[in-house]
């Protein structure tokens, strides 16, 4: 009796460790196995290791967060190579991190894997003649911006600086800037990375230009990226860039959003606009943040925005700032607050607004006014609408890239912030909510959602449409055939709880 007890426990024991038929490696089997294979420059951890909280790139919210069993910092794009054979040979999921700033629901699928922290590819490299820059693949976007600044170069760069350049670009890119230049990923000369099929590929237009396509747009679905080479550009307005904020109460939306409205359409390539919709708990009602920036001088600017001033907003600001700042100056400062720290509990959701139905817009004021007031928990969330000019997304055709969205007049992120679990219940039926409103007067009967904004129930043709999916896939059967990288809005991943409504 005791010794079939023992063979019981025993296959109770190797089933807990089997995963999809195949023996599931612990975290010291993958250490070990590392180590011996990589170069003596890659670094290998466990969670339990002193360094691991310091030597590797902590996640900036943790809802919805991928758990680990190992992590590993390789030296070389030969080491990642190893790695990524290693992980498809042994059936062993993992994620790429750069910055680690990805958010979306997915992430939350994989289970006690690896992190392939590319920490070690961190250089930026500028050819001032050649207008280009090649960054490794963990760049944050405020050391190149920097960098670019010094050197009196600039390029499409989003609104908050801690975000990792490569990911930012794999998913096209947006930002002040893509008035002038269009997306990030338009940018993108060549791209040096790993395959999920474990092939080092040099990626551009005249090599491999099928994956090339696919990465600008839905490149974390093929492989990990060790370094990207840009195009940039001379510095607009002598590296200036004006910066203005005001804020209005909610009292009078339908006015701000019969402004915006005016600028579908006629809007100059120079010039952004960014509306933060929120509750002040001061107030006991909503308040609108307008952020305008301006690459170009100030009287233009002026002329721009009168309409707006006429309104007599509140807390106005103009000012001049160097084009390296312009995130970190815009709407009082606040768009780079979210860099600060980790472990956020952070609720996401997102629909692009091809339209701007000033009816609708400001029922989703009033729902927002009503519903905060109310329910405390959700009152730290924020409504942020980016309207930029088409001009710079429109330089490229629709068939140029997989990015799918040169049309979108507005793409809209609805913020749920929390210090504490307690409130992400609420903040999740809140942005779905929010999200359910302003897609009602969108212009589109189905969702498209900005990949880099997603919840992640959204599902693959809201990231990627349905026109762009037939290619996605054909790629993914090809340069990641075991579908290694399938836990960031991946291509193949249908929705989840969204619905049209």
């Amino acid at each position: 009796m005791a010794g079939f007890t023992a063979f019981l426990l025993a296959f109770f024991i190797v089933n807990l460790c089997l995963y999809d038929g195949v023996w599931a490696l612990t975290g010291p089997q993958i250490a070990q196995d590392l180590k011996k294979s990589l170069s003596a420059g890659s670094e290998v951890f466990l969670p339990s290791d002193p360094a691991y909280a310091n030597q590797t790139t902590a996640r900036w919210e943790i809802t919805a967060a991928p758990t680990y069993v190992v992590a590993v910092k390789p030296d070389s794009i030969v080491d990642v190579q190893k790695i990524v054979k290693y992980a498809a040979k042994n059936n062993v999921s993992f994620l790429a991190t750069g910055a680690g700033h990805g958010y979306t629901n997915t992430l939350s699928a994989l289970h006690n894997g690896l992190s392939l922290d590319l920490g070690n590819f961190s250089t930026i490299e500028i050819d001032s003649a050649a207008n280009t820059v090649k960054i490794g693949g963990s760049v944050r976007a405020a050391r190149l911006i920097a960098a670019l600044q010094d050197a009196g170069k600039e390029m499409p760069v989003g609104q908050c600086t801690c975000i990792g350049m490569t990911g930012f670009s794999l998913g096209g890119g947006i930002g002040p800037y893509s008035g002038l230049y269009g997306t990030a990923s338009d940018s993108v000369a060549e791209i040096e990375m790993v395959t999920g099929a474990g092939e080092i590929l040099t990626v551009s237009q005249s090599q491999h230009p099928d994956l090339f396509w696919g990465m600008k747009g839905a490149g974390f679905n093929y492989g990990v990226v060790t370094a990207i080479t840009y195009n940039i550009y001379n510095a607009t307005n002598g590296g200036q860039a004006l910066n203005a904020d005001m804020t209005f109460p909610g009292s009078q939306n339908g006015s701000v959003w019969e402004l915006a409205r005016s600028f579908v359409g006629n809007h100059p390539k120079e010039l952004a606009i960014t509306f933060s919709i929120q509750y002040n708990a001061t107030l006991g009602e909503m308040a609108i943040v307008g952020n305008f920036i301006y690459a170009g001088p100030l009287e233009n600017l002026t002329a721009l925005i009168q309409p707006f001033l006429d309104l007599q907003p509140a807390a106005l600001n103009i000012s001049s700032v160097p084009w390296k700042d312009v995130a970190s100056s815009a709407l009082y400062g606040a768009t780079n607050q979210g860099c600060a720290g980790t472990g956020v509990e952070y609720v996401p959701y997102a629909v692009n607004l091809y339209q701007i139905d000033v009816p609708s817009m400001v029922a989703v004021v009033n729902f927002m006014n009503k519903t905060m007031a109310a329910t405390p928990d959700v009152q730290t969330a924020v409504v942020a609408l980016a309207q930029y000019a088409p001009s710079g997304f429109q330089l490229h055709a629709d068939a140029s890239s997989a990015f799918p969205y040169r049309d979108a007049v507005i793409f809209a992120q609805i913020d749920g912030f929390a210090f504490s679990a307690t409130p992400v219940p609420a903040l999740t039926a809140f942005g779905a909510s929010v999200r359910d409103l302003l897609h009602k007067g969108s212009g589109k009967t189905e969702l498209q959602t900005y990949v880099h904004f997603a919840h992640g129930d959204e599902g693959e043709a809201a990231w990627y449409t349905e026109g762009k999916l037939r290619s996605l896939k054909a790629l993914k059967a090809v340069y990641d055939p075991r579908g290694l990288f399938s836990f960031y809005n991946a291509v193949g991943r249908r929705g989840g709880n969204y619905t049209t409504r």
